[in-house]
């Protein structure tokens, strides 16, 4: 049977892994929460693609293609969305990991919720938490982004609160 590409909704994704391969056959292998796995590539526009031959893998997705989730927040390959009752899986598992913390200081005008998950390539590696202007980000998923990325993520929500701010004063 010829391979073909198809959709990989973030849903069915259990766990991420980095590809094992330097420019292997996806930029991650995933495991699915029904017990499979397979390598994936992301895609800007949401979710993932993987290339399969298994009729088993096509009909499973086929058969579970779900609507990305909502994101109110995006710039390039970061994004942050509002919890939702998956989530609650992972930040039990994230219990168990110390994660690098970043703190900082944000302008009184924002339209941040107080707790949102932090997302890169779509996949969340952390959760952010707001108390008192005081924007603390927790990234428990480590060996999926960098530090670099962290930073540049933070520049970027940063720089678009204070487009924000400047907006409300404006106004």
């Amino acid at each position: 049977m010829k391979s073909i590409d198809i959709n990989v909704p973030r849903n069915l994704i259990k766990k991420f892994y980095r590809h094992p391969e330097p420019y292997g056959d996806g930029d991650y292998v995933v495991d699915l929460i029904n017990g499979m796995y397979t390598d994936v590539f992301y895609r800007e526009e949401g979710d993932f693609i993987t290339t399969t031959n298994n009729n088993e893998l096509i009909s499973y997705l086929q058969n579970n293609q779900t609507k990305p989730r909502e994101y109110f927040f995006r710039n390039g390959v970061f994004s942050l969305r509002h919890v939702q009752q998956i989530d609650y899986g992972y930040i039990k598992d994230w219990n168990d990991v110390s994660p690098i913390s970043v703190k900082l200081d944000i302008p009184k005008e924002h339209n941040l919720p107080s707790k949102f998950m932090f997302c890169f390539y779509w996949i969340e590696v952390g959760m952010g938490s707001l108390k008192d202007n005081r924007l603390t980000l927790d990234i428990f998923e480590k060996e999926l982004i960098h530090m670099i990325d962290i930073a540049v993520a933070i520049d970027l929500i940063i720089e678009s609160l204070k487009h924000l701010s400047s907006d409300y004063q404006s106004s």
